[in-house]
């Protein structure tokens, strides 16, 4: 399973929001959208999972135009976790999470089968949210809001996750937790796993891609050690990095020097 998008353009109004981007993402890798504030990464993940229509350019989901699924169809290929979530109901956390099997039941809502009822249980192990399973959403943290909402992705069993910000609220044993076991779905079940990220850190420990976005355009996508390069996150960022290997092999680490550039990269 995989999604692409080539030449993606979006605007909003007079101003730009996607420019011509082109990215990959394929089975079994966790791809990481980096980039400030206001480079498009939300905006991407929801043109790739079709809450917004490209203005040009095209998104294949497995080989096909993304608007030829049908809309449950794309739901059940399809998982989708926002930035933001404000529940309006008191949903308990398991009823949220078996929420997630509703385009895969078709006729049968409100009935769950015994591989509903596995999907959510093997989704609230995953995101350590047992001792949760009962209370209401509304009364949750934010975090163990993002954990539920996590979860309720796993278990609709899509071949293709996009998350926006998944370490969201979450403290640093949760952020690792759950990149952890997003890369770990990605290897052993095949998955396409696209997640904006805004720890560079975890980008590079976690990440098999990585896409740097800024203004609307992507800068490079490729393996941590090619894109995480003082060059291309000075250009995104605006600030000057150092790039080590860090504890867990080649793979980069980066350290900040808040001081801003002066002027433009390449000036």
């Amino acid at each position: 399973m995989a999604i692409s998008g080539s030449n993606i353009t979006f605007t909003y109004g007079r101003r730009f929001g996607i420019q011509q981007a082109t990215l990959a993402a394929t089975n079994g890798q966790l791809v990481g959208l980096i980039g400030g504030n206001g480079s498009g990464k939300t905006t991407l993940l929801k043109l790739l999972c079709g809450i917004l229509p490209c203005h040009s350019g095209s998104i294949l989901l497995d080989g096909q135009p993304l608007h030829s699924y049908p809309t449950t169809e794309r739901a059940r290929r399809i998982a989708w976790v926002p930035q933001n979530y404000a529940p309006a109901f008191g949903y308990t956390v398991e009823q949220l999470i078996l929420i997630g099997r509703l385009p895969h039941r078709g006729l049968t809502i409100g009935f769950e089968s015994e591989k509903d009822l596995a999907a959510a249980e093997e989704a609230i192990a995953l995101m350590e949210l047992q001792p949760l399973r009962y209370e209401p959403i509304t009364q949750l943290s934010g975090g163990e809001l993002q954990r539920a909402l996590i979860a309720k992705s796993l278990a609709q069993g899509s071949p293709t996750l996009l998350l926006d910000e998944p370490n969201a609220h979450l403290d640093i044993a949760h952020q690792a937790s759950v990149m952890a076991t997003l890369r770990q779905r990605a290897i052993t079940h095949g998955l396409c796993v696209v997640a904006s990220i805004h720890d560079l850190n975890l980008a590079s420990t976690f990440c098999d891609s990585i896409v740097i976005l800024s203004a609307g355009r992507v800068l490079a996508q490729g393996s941590p050690q090619e894109v995480l390069r003082p060059e291309p996150l000075a250009a995104a960022f605006g600030i000057q990095v150092e790039i080590q290997p860090n504890a867990y092999g080649e793979r980069p680490a980066i350290r900040y020097h808040y001081a801003p550039l002066q002027g433009k990269v390449g000036e």
